[in-house]
């Protein structure tokens, strides 16, 4: 009988045991569950405030912002882009099911399937322009791509007026400068080499007539240019060709200074240009080039095929520009002010623009790296091009 007693006291010590543990086991799990609630409560109170944030930001700009996910569809949009796309429902929208899913599927499609960063595309709606930004969201993300829609209505419209208002004032400068021209060319005639003072005037008044001259056949250049009016004619042409015609053109000033000039443009290298804009690029850069180069200076041009492209390299040992005008060099009317002191011929700021819009014409990029004191080098792309065999 107490050997009975003892098995049944230990049974009974043994459940009081584990019911302590389980109790206690029981309150930990207790503790860490309302640990846990707390946690996700804090969790949920700070993304609602994380989301009140984003569409407040989102809301206050004048962009339209969409998410979109894998399935091209929009999963979420700001106010402004459910008002472009015309659409009572901010999420779970396909792409496919809006009137811009032609313009649209194609650069997402792009991000989404070749793993673009990003890319953009104009479209025309309606009489309005927007400016479509496609941007790729990291791996991690729940989305796939953000899209922003800026509408551009307004300043396309300036762009125009401005083009115009440019190709119109530069029109009506011929005329008078042509005139005032000839009339000093009549002048000259009549006074002869009676004074010397008269002669120098007319000289300096010449000098003037040809910078307004330069000044209103390069701004009429930039505005068919950027109108997309001026024909640009792609032939397979020699690089070297264009090179040589444009250092013919200078050879002058090149001749007077006594500048160096080796061009070492391979007979082999054709591309796909039209000439005479091309001649246009090379001119405005190798006239800057002489111009800046002092005398006994030297002019290095080269070019090598890159991919499918050609890089052409203009390379001189001119004053340079100065690092903080660099970025600047190619908009329109900027003038680099030690170039400007430096130069007796006063330029009109639009070569380097015009030559930017030319080569960005054809594909192709162009850009500058300089030191002050030193020289320049320019950089400029044209697409590459197989000659032709003859028949």
């Amino acid at each position: 009988m107490e050997f009975l007693f003892t098995i049944a006291g230990g049974i009974v010590l043994a459940l009081v045991v584990a019911g302590l543990f389980f109790y206690r086991r029981g309150n930990a799990l207790a503790r860490r569950l309302e640990t846990t609630q707390q946690e996700r409560d804090q969790a949920y109170v700070e993304l609602q405030q994380l989301l009140a944030q984003r569409d407040l930001v989102t809301g206050s700009i004048d962009e339209g912002i969409a998410f979109i996910d894998t399935q091209e569809r929009m999963v979420w949009m700001n106010p402004i882009a459910a008002d472009i796309f015309d659409s009572s429902i901010r999420t779970q929208v396909a792409l496919s099911d809006t009137a811009w899913g032609l313009e649209i599927q194609p650069l997402v499609r792009e991000i989404l399937q070749h793993h673009a960063e990003g890319l953009e595309q104009v479209v025309v709606k309606d009489e309005r322009t927007f400016q479509i930004q496609v941007r790729a969201f990291p791996n991690s993300s729940q989305y796939a791509a953000m899209m922003l829609v800026r509408e551009v209505t307004e300043l396309q419209r300036l762009g125009r007026v401005r083009r115009d208002f440019v190709a119109n004032i530069s029109h009506e400068l011929r005329t008078p400068v042509t005139s005032v021209q000839l009339l000093t060319e009549t002048l000259s005639k009549e006074l002869g080499m009676q004074s010397t003072f008269a002669g120098e005037l007319i000289a300096k008044l010449n000098q003037q007539i040809d910078v307004l001259r330069q000044l209103a056949e390069e701004m009429m250049a930039l505005a068919l240019v950027e109108s997309g009016q001026m024909p640009i004619r792609l032939i397979q042409v020699p690089v070297v060709d264009l090179a040589e015609q444009a250092l013919e053109t200078l050879r002058a000033q090149i001749d007077h200074k006594k500048i160096q000039v080796d061009c070492r443009i391979s007979n082999e290298l054709y591309a796909l240009a039209d000439p005479d804009a091309m001649r246009k690029v090379f001119n405005n850069l190798l006239h800057n080039a002489v111009k800046f180069t002092p005398p006994q200076g030297r002019i290095l041009l080269n070019a090598r095929r890159v991919d499918d492209n050609i890089e052409i390299q203009m390379n001189d040992t001119g004053i340079g520009i100065p690092a903080r005008d660099l970025p600047r060099i190619f908009e329109r009317f900027y003038k680099v002010k030690e170039a400007y002191r430096a130069s007796d011929v006063r330029g009109t700021g639009l070569g380097l623009a015009i030559a930017k819009h030319i080569v960005e014409g054809h594909g192709g990029k162009i850009l500058a790296e300089s030191v002050e004191g030193k020289g320049s080098t320019f950089y400029f792309t044209l697409p590459a091009v197989e000659p032709l065999m003859p028949a």
